[in-house]
């Protein structure tokens, strides 16, 4: 990456938050104790690797697990499947998907507006197949996991 591409990120990152904690709030309307860990930014695109976290949101009800949760916000407007503008749920990139795998209860992606969620939990991955397309927010083209929206969890937050 570039430091042009690498600022994009980190703009992209610092963005991110307002969703984790929308998403950390309604999951404490649930019942749930949450926690969100800071962030930590890499000074560098080549030192990226150090900097990786091990979970957006952590939640759990007392006496049960600690669940780590993957939250991103989109830059789309959604309030369920209905206006859900595509026919699956990106979960994340191949490769950060493959090294969580069975750590992480659930990815969910926010709306814009913060109003609503898209939960696609692990349990489903199963029935999650590879998509290798462009990314809009790049430009370069990755594989990443989708889901079937018909297995996807909408919520209001």
């Amino acid at each position: 990456m570039g430091t042009i591409q690498h600022e994009k990120f980190l703009d992209r990152l610092r963005g991110s938050k307002c969703g984790q904690w929308a998403f950390a709030n309604w999951l404490g309307s649930q019942g749930y104790w949450v926690t969100i860990p800071p962030i930590k930014e890499a000074p560098t695109a080549a030192e990226h690797k150090n900097y990786r976290d091990n979970g957006d949101v952590f939640a759990w009800k007392e006496g049960g697990p600690r669940l780590r949760v993957e939250v991103k916000t989109l830059g789309i407007v959604f309030t369920g499947p209905r206006d859900w503008p595509y026919r699956e749920v990106f979960v994340a990139s191949e490769a950060s998907v493959r090294r969580a795998i069975g750590d992480v209860f659930a990815w969910v992606s926010v709306s814009d507006n913060l109003a609503a969620a898209a939960i696609v939990e692990e349990t489903t991955s199963g029935e999650w197949y590879i998509r290798t397309c462009p990314v809009s927010n790049t430009g370069n083209v990755e594989s990443n996991f989708a889901c079937p929206v018909g297995l996807v969890k909408f919520v209001k937050l």
